[in-house]
């Protein structure tokens, strides 16, 4: 794997084999034996203690050209792409959102929900569903989901999933030719109503956070990606740049995250791809 340095490389390892000190040895091979320079590489990590282990490791190989090669999570890549490109976001201030700065917008945004609303709470702990929607808006931006398209998925799971499941109708009465929820089949259709009204709230937040100039870590992957798709020469500089591609722990990337790479690393006409890629992980730890 340290020395198929041209084409395409996907190491799958189990835990403790090594997977990492690959990445570093590779790094080091292609600066002693390609024409490549330091800043002409990209290795994608996690964490950012992950950033840290490889630049020890790299700094032990090739001494301080490691710090001239670009390591970083996929999150300040994206961040560092952003700051570079802030023209093309029509924003004069663009920020990070901060932690607190998120629960302020949420719960700016359950303050807005009408009397009706499905969510809205009257009793108790009235921002309870804080961190639901918080993993909720974070898995969309993540996989790239549209609002429609979930929209179909849950519809369909309670027209055609839910009567295809014996635990939420009343057995008895569907051998008489009844199809009779139970409770709990009650339960599920209000709960998946729910999701739905959570679902349409979305838009809604992304709205506040533009008002605001912010943007939460999970933005940063797709506006980077919209910029590559809608401005070419951005994308064909930072393609020529990076010439060699490394990601560790690949089993993790969502959608979005495999997109970036797959913009970065680009495809000619021939099927091939415009940088040498190297992903190593393990589908067990997936």
């Amino acid at each position: 794997a340290v020395d198929a340095i041209e084409g395409s490389v996907m190491v799958i390892a189990g835990p403790g084999t090594g997977k990492t000190q690959i990445l570093a040895s590779r790094i080091g091979k292609i600066l002693l034996e390609t024409d490549a320079q330091p800043q002409n590489i990209l290795c994608l990590t996690f964490t950012d203690a992950g950033v840290v282990a490889m630049r020890e490791r790299l700094i032990q190989f090739i001494g301080s050209d490691a710090y001239k090669v670009h390591l970083h999570t996929f999150h300040s890549f994206c961040h560092t792409v952003i700051q570079e490109n802030l023209r093309h976001f029509n924003k004069r201030e663009l920020q990070p959102l901060t932690d607190l700065e998120r629960i302020q917008v949420l719960k700016q945004l359950i303050d807005q929900f009408p009397k009706n609303h499905p969510l809205k709470r009257y009793k108790g702990d009235v921002y309870y569903d804080i961190e639901n929607l918080t993993s909720l808006f974070s898995a969309i931006k993540r996989e790239g989901w549209e609002i429609e398209w979930l929209h179909q998925q849950i519809d369909r799971y309670i027209q055609e999933v839910i009567p295809e499941t014996d635990g939420f109708y009343n057995k008895r009465e569907r051998k008489k030719g009844n199809h009779q929820l139970t409770v709990k089949g009650k339960d599920e259709v209000e709960r998946m109503e729910k999701l739905k009204s959570a679902i349409d709230c979305f838009p809604v937040y992304q709205s506040l956070l533009d008002q605001k100039h912010r943007y939460d870590f999970d933005d940063m992957i797709h506006w980077v990606i919209r910029l590559f798709e809608t401005e070419t020469d951005i994308l064909l500089g930072y393609q020529e740049q990076f010439q060699y591609i490394l990601v560790d722990e690949y089993q993790d990337t969502n959608h979005a995250q495999y997109q970036l790479v797959k913009e970065l690393t680009g495809v000619e006409g021939d099927g091939f791809l415009l940088a040498e890629l190297c992903v190593v992980g393990d589908a067990d730890q997936s």
